[in-house]
């Protein structure tokens, strides 16, 4: 027999080994993994089941009617309509509260209208879960449903108080008014007169209106509209660009805001409504469609030291209250809506309850 001698592995054999074991290794930790997750699983499982089982028998427990000493099963069928019951609220609703009656196995709603003789916002104001009610069994539209009251019930005592809701009654006469001039049913036209010429029914008769065809403004109103809102206001036709740079400097308190200019339009309205608003007013007393500034074009006659006369064509601003809840002010009187009140420089406007002003600048004001 012939012996050989070892040869010693070279190094790729070598790392070719590690990563094999390392692999196996690596896989064995990852079945281990698995096998752990997988009864851990089952364990939640298991757990959450046998939770649900020990609720449903404490339920079902609670549910029983003890009667001397042995235990009665809840019955399946419904209650009569008109008796009254004690039973324990189960769930709390925006529409209403679950009853569960003692000794029954459906459980009932009692209507946001039922709760109470009083007009009820929510539920929670007047039962909870877990409270101990005396309720009445009302007519129900369907037969697998069963509705309740509770406010036709005392609380205390248990008595049906029955449905008091108020009946509207007619007004009894009175036994000693005199009743023989009075005239029952549909009685004939007296279409003559006294002289045969049928007066009575010509002073009676009113005469027929006739046919308007005068314009009801809805095509206006239609051709007035901004991004399908209705402006309240019309522009005149004297509107007109300013020529002078006007701006609206804005202060809040002793804080100056951005200044807006308002000189690039022949109006700019002011409001809530951001459709429409060319300067919104984001203060809650001011309405959506507050007031307007309107540029326009007025004639200025001025006589010369020589009596010549001559006119001046000048666009002025104006500012019209467009019949806003809370007014609009100008140097803190307020001004009539629907009327046009002319602006001089430097005035200040404000608008409803607002602390903002808006003062009235030109270009030419530092001069």
């Amino acid at each position: 027999r012939k012996l050989y001698k070892k040869m010693p592995s070279s190094p790729s054999r070598s790392r070719e080994r590690d990563h094999s074991r390392h692999r196996k290794r690596s896989r064995s930790r990852s079945r281990e993994r698995d096998r752990r997750d997988r009864d851990r699983r089952k364990h939640d499982r298991d757990h959450d089941r046998r939770r649900e089982e020990s609720h449903d028998r404490d339920h079902n427990r609670d549910r029983r009617e003890v009667v001397g000493s042995g235990r009665l099963q809840l019955s399946d069928s419904l209650p009569a309509v008109g008796s009254v019951h004690d039973g324990s609220v189960v769930g709390v609703q925006k529409f209403g509260a679950f009853v569960q009656l003692d000794g029954y196995r459906k459980h009932g709603l009692v209507h946001i209208s039922q709760l109470a003789p009083r007009r009820v916002e929510a539920t929670e104001e007047v039962v909870s879960n877990g409270d101990r009610v005396k309720v009445k069994v009302l007519p129900s539209e369907t037969e697998d449903k069963l509705s309740l009251s509770l406010k036709q019930v005392d609380q205390s005592t248990g008595e049906d108080l029955g449905d008091e809701q108020p009946q509207r009654r007619r007004a009894l006469r009175n036994e000693d008014e005199d009743m023989s001039g009075m005239t029952w049913g549909l009685q004939p036209l007296d279409r003559d007169g006294a002289d045969g010429s049928g007066g009575v029914l010509a002073e009676n008769s009113k005469p027929k209106e006739r046919a308007n065809f005068e314009t009801t403004g809805k095509l206006a109103e239609a051709s007035n509209k901004v991004n399908g809102v209705t402006l309240k206001w019309s522009e005149p036709r004297d509107a007109m660009k300013p020529t002078k740079h006007w701006r609206l400097y804005i202060f809040k308190g002793k804080e100056a805001l951005e200044p807006l200019p308002v000189h690039r339009q022949t109006a700019y309205l002011l409001g809530r409504e951001r459709r429409v608003a060319d300067i919104p007013l984001d203060h809650p007393s001011c309405s959506t469609q507050h007031a307007v500034l309107q540029f326009r074009l007025t004639q200025k006659h001025e006589v010369g030291r020589d009596g010549s006369e001559r006119t001046t064509k000048i666009v002025r601003p104006y500012l019209m209250d467009l019949g806003s809840t809370n007014g609009s002010f100008v140097n803190g009187d307020q001004i009539e809506p629907q009327r046009y009140v002319e602006l001089l420089e430097k005035d200040v406007l404000r608008f409803g309850f607002s602390s903002r002003e808006y003062v009235l600048l030109n270009a030419d004001s530092h001069k």
